[in-house]
């Protein structure tokens, strides 16, 4: 989630005069935090552009749910949907491959991801 999360970033009012790296965002600014900028900082996650699904997980969390009082409310059912699912489509479907190439979602749009997918298994494991 951390490497490919859905959502983007998020929008923000400043509710007080916030200074950041030397800019001034006044009361009232709209910001756009990026949660995938901030997932990969490099001075949290180590070589934060490399994949690999057994390395060690992070000090730091991810944000791809946000955090604080903006938490995503479905972030508990989320992962265990994920828990649930990705060993029991493991299990079934063994030779999972991509069978073409894959498209995008602009990145305009507000839960980004996968627009084609294409898969092919063995049906009956």
């Amino acid at each position: 989630m951390r490497y490919l999360g859905t959502v983007r970033g998020t929008g923000r009012y400043a509710s007080e005069d916030i200074e950041y790296r030397g800019v001034l965002f006044p009361t009232g600014t709209f910001v756009f935090p990026s949660f995938v900028g901030a997932n990969f900082d490099p001075t949290v996650f180590g070589a934060p552009r490399r994949f690999d699904i057994t390395k060690e997980a992070p000090t730091a969390p991810q944000l791809t749910f946000g955090s604080g009082i903006h938490y995503c409310l479905g972030a508990s059912l989320a992962r265990a949907e994920l828990q649930e699912a990705l060993p029991i489509l493991a299990r079934r479907m063994p030779d999972l491959t991509l069978d073409g190439e894959v498209t995008w979602k602009p990145d305009t749009v507000g839960i980004w991801g996968p627009e084609r997918l294409p898969l092919r298994f063995e049906a009956g494991h």
